[in-house]
């Protein structure tokens, strides 16, 4: 598959999704993560402590034709050159929105600007229960006839974590590591599903 992960605004999660998105696609077969973020969050990440089970790389580096997998993590708002380079190729386009009225009301302005990409909104940054800001995003989502994704991905220290450690959520020490973990597992199958009916 090829995943492109790109969002209007920065602090959405989108790194964290690449990161992810590309741990679980690595489980099928060989993955490639291109940092086509000028911030080289996925490249900072991949260096610290343990590393990651995947290959990253700058755009001028990758390799993609030996890889399996490709999952592309954008700057924040992508210039028209980019989603067309990138999104011309790509099976999907995952944007990661947090809740709240703002987000939303950006998302539906950059989902416009893809035109007739394959895309897909993944809501990420919702706060725990009690809260319902997560579960109000997706309602409106499916009001509004936005394609996204059924899961929604918790706030949770542990992302922090294994952004300092340098590895995945799930190998570091928080009580909810697993959890967090499974929220993206949870996205991949989804990516899959998406996958096989393209």
């Amino acid at each position: 598959m090829r995943v492109l992960v790109t969002s209007l605004k920065g602090g959405v999660g989108k790194t964290t999704t690449a990161v992810h998105l590309a741990a679980f696609l690595q489980l099928r077969g060989p993955t490639l993560l291109v940092d086509a973020d000028p911030a080289e969050g996925a490249l900072v990440w991949a260096r610290q402590g343990s590393g990651l089970p995947f290959e990253v790389s700058t755009p001028e580096e990758a390799r993609p034709k030996r890889f399996e997998h490709l999952v592309i993590d954008t700057r924040g708002h992508p210039k028209g050159k980019t989603l067309r380079e990138y999104g011309d190729k790509a099976d999907l386009v995952v944007v990661p929105t947090s809740p709240g009225a703002l987000s939303l009301v950006s998302l539906e302005q950059f989902m416009s600007e893809l035109g007739g990409l394959p895309m897909r909104a993944l809501v990420t940054l919702v706060p725990p229960f009690p809260s319902l800001d997560g579960l109000r995003t997706l309602n409106y989502l499916r009001s509004r006839r936005l394609p996204h994704f059924r899961v929604a991905i918790c706030r949770l220290a542990a992302y922090e974590k294994a952004v300092v450690a340098g590895t995945l959520v799930q190998n570091v020490n928080d009580p909810r590591a697993e959890r967090a973990w499974e929220d993206y597992a949870a996205a991949g199958r989804e990516l899959l599903e998406l996958g096989a009916e393209g």
